[in-house]
């Protein structure tokens, strides 16, 4: 492996542990533990299903060159497993204990055989899981069903007047998954294939049960869309959508116990080898742990109090407001309604001329997509730049484009080639015979659901310089028109990486010449090797460097020689750590910057988004107040020691500082 840089993948997985862990920190909230579990599982699935489903493609073509860090594509692939098997039988004996600690709050998982829910289960059974589900014996009249992706599926051995065959039982994903039973003060939960498994005599009539095993594929999950061959991007990732479920198969987790005569017959029916077995130790799929949040209010997180904004009233002119001075605040320890109430004014404001905005990620029954359909009906221009492409939320998204359209809005979908990430909107209005332009710029989503578990930042603004950008920014999107002239903002894939670059090269100058030179960074993920290297170049030359990266990060700190001047921190907490910040000492000429792009090639190369310099004074001072109280966290904060993270820790009697408690409980941000 490359001493230089930590492989992608691995650091991934090495993410995924962090946020496991956190099932174990007896300061969270039992049924948030759990939950912690839950999200485990889902991001490993969506890692198989995007990441692992590439490296698979690499190697079926041949491709055997190494990366950043050496490993080649099949080298990764048995990194990933080994690694893998072993973070999935950690969360087993993780859960195994988290339920002795729920059975000391009256919560219990039995075993579906006990005779004290014998007519329970046997109801449930017959009335609301037995009229769904359809076992296919397979003969010759009776081919091998379909496996669609993660669900979970059942395969039975039997046997009938000597003669052996097999039935399967795929789960269809109306079932419940779960099912609570409530006696006096006890909570009962069952999973539904262990009430198929209890009760298959009665379903399998006539037969002998030899063996039942449960089983679940992971397919893969990337659309394959060809945009220049393609006349309407829409109807394409419609038809490709379709096409997913049945994506080649990257995992298949199977029961510890699954007979060896099952697991064959199941690689040879469903089409995957033994590389690809994951056996699993206890329930596969513990994704069901999210339906378990509601059993008890006082084992979760208290409810989110978001700080208000002391400068709002509902007296207030909201545009009057942003051009006295530029509003920013800080999810989710604000609200991020007020953007949703800036654009539903904007609708019916008689004097707003044109609201423009990238749409990549909403949410369902959103107020923002209302608002911007009502502006249409009331003949303001509304152009809206729609990803299609934003990775599982592709239906939601040709949803909305077409209830957009069909309100009036002018709908684009973006640019060939490339995501649009950035998040931007432009209010267009007029004001005493003049255009006034108001920008809101976010490193988080136009979703108002995330914007509570989401940590990201918000700035609106009247600044002409920022409303010029943002009016080229748009006809570069939908008009594809080349602008030279930005002001404030920069844009990849055009002029974000030179311009990170610059800014430590510029930090490098200063250090070499005898002046204080410092740089933070807070981003999700860090894997670019040009500004790793650059980074390196940095600490080498003596700019102090403290970097806040979530997930995934290629660099070594701490390295002799090579990265001394580099700390690296991860904050593992109650919300995602989403917000974008970039500091420069700049000779103390402090700059600071909030984008929508990672530190990745994807981001800096091949997607739009948007960097926007931050000039108000009482915003940087914020930003710096995030930053430094984000570095001081020793209580959600893991440090990268070379290429192993260790979870820091107060010193023994000083109170640890838990940089989301902290601005949950204070309002000094805003």
């Amino acid at each position: 492996m490359n001493n230089k840089i930590i492989n992608r993948e691995v650091s991934w997985l090495n993410f995924n542990e962090r946020v496991l862990m956190e099932a174990l920190d007896e300061n969270n909230p039992l049924l948030e533990r759990l939950k912690f579990i839950a999200i485990f599982s889902s991001n490993l699935d969506e890692f198989f299903m995007v990441r692992v489903s590439g490296l698979y493609e690499q190697i079926d073509a041949g491709y055997d060159k190494p990366d950043l860090s050496g490993l080649t594509p099949g080298q990764k692939v048995q990194e990933i497993a080994t690694r893998a098997k072993r973070l999935n039988d950690l969360q087993q004996t993780i859960f195994a204990q988290l339920k002795q600690e729920l059975e000391k709050e009256h919560i219990f998982f039995p075993d579906p055989s006990d005779r004290e829910f014998r007519d329970t289960l046997e109801s449930i059974f017959l009335d609301d899981i037995m009229p769904v589900i359809s076992p296919v014996t397979v003969d010759t009249s009776h081919p091998f069903p379909f496996i669609y992706s993660r669900r979970i599926s059942i395969i039975v051995e039997l046997t009938r007047n000597t003669k052996e065959c097999v039935s399967l039982i795929a789960l269809p994903e109306t079932l419940r998954r779960i099912y609570k039973v409530r006696k006096r003060r006890n909570v009962y939960i069952f999973m539904v294939e262990d009430i198929i498994q209890q009760h298959i005599s009665m379903l399998l009539k006539g037969y002998e049960i030899k063996n039942v095993s449960f089983f679940r594929v992971t397919r893969d999950a990337d659309l394959d869309v060809t945009e220049e061959e393609s006349e309407d991007l829409l109807s394409s990732i419609e038809h490709s959508l379709s096409e997913r479920k049945r994506g080649e198969v990257i995992r298949a987790e199977v029961s510890s116990g699954m007979p060896q005569e099952s697991l064959r017959f199941l690689e040879k029916m469903v089409g995957f080898n033994k590389n690809r077995v994951y056996f699993v130790n206890g329930a596969i799929d513990l994704t069901f742990l999210f339906g378990l949040c509601d059993l008890k209010e006082s084992l979760m997180f208290p409810p989110l109090k978001q700080h208000p904004l002391a400068i709002l009233n509902d007296k207030t002119n909201i545009f009057e407001l942003i051009k006295e001075k530029p509003i920013y605040f800080f999810r989710p320890y604000n609200s991020f309604s007020l953007v949703a109430g800036l654009i539903a004014n904007a609708a019916k404001d008689p004097d707003v001329l044109a609201i423009k905005m990238t749409l990549y990620r909403t949410n369902k029954n959103s107020r923002i997509i209302a608002s911007l359909a009502n502006a249409a009906r009331q003949g303001k221009q509304v152009s809206v730049v729609v990803e299609l492409k934003a990775r599982f939320d592709e239906e939601r998204n040709i949803e909305w484009a077409k209830n957009l359209e069909e309100a009036g809005c002018i709908v684009t979908y973006g640019i060939v080639g490339m995501k649009i990430h950035a998040k931007c909107m432009l209010i267009v209005r007029r004001e005493e015979e003049r255009i006034v332009r108001y920008t809101h710029i976010a490193t988080g989503n136009y979703n108002e659901i995330t914007a509570n578990i989401y940590t990201d930042i918000d700035f609106i603004t009247a600044d002409d310089r920022i409303g010029r950008d943002a009016t080229q920014f748009f006809n570069y999107l939908m008009g594809f028109t080349e602008e030279k002239k930005w002001s404030l903002m920069k844009i990849a894939p055009f002029m974000l990486r030179r311009t990170v670059v610059e800014m430590i090269d510029k930090e490098i100058e200063f250090a070499k010449s005898g002046q204080q030179a410092k740089i933070i960074i807070k981003i999700n993920s860090l894997i670019d090797e040009e500004i790793i290297n650059k980074l390196y170049e940095a600490s080498d030359a003596g700019v102090q460097i403290n970097l806040i990266i979530r997930g995934i990060c290629g660099i070594m700190p701490k390295v002799q020689g090579l990265s001394d001047n580099i700390r690296v921190i991860s904050i593992i907490g109650r919300f995602l750590e989403h917000a974008r910040i970039l500091y420069f000492y700049h000779g103390g000429a402090e700059r600071y910057f909030i984008t929508s792009a990672d530190l990745m090639p994807r981001n800096l190369n091949w997607r739009v988004e948007l960097m926007t310099e931050i000039t108000d004074a009482a915003f940087k001072q914020s930003l710096n107040r995030y930053l430094s109280l984000s570095l001081t966290d020793n209580c959600k904060a893991w440090e990268l020691h070379v290429d192993e993270y260790v979870k820091l820790a107060p010193p023994e009697g000083v109170k640890g500082l838990n940089s989301q408690e902290h601005f949950l409980n204070s309002d000094e941000l805003i």
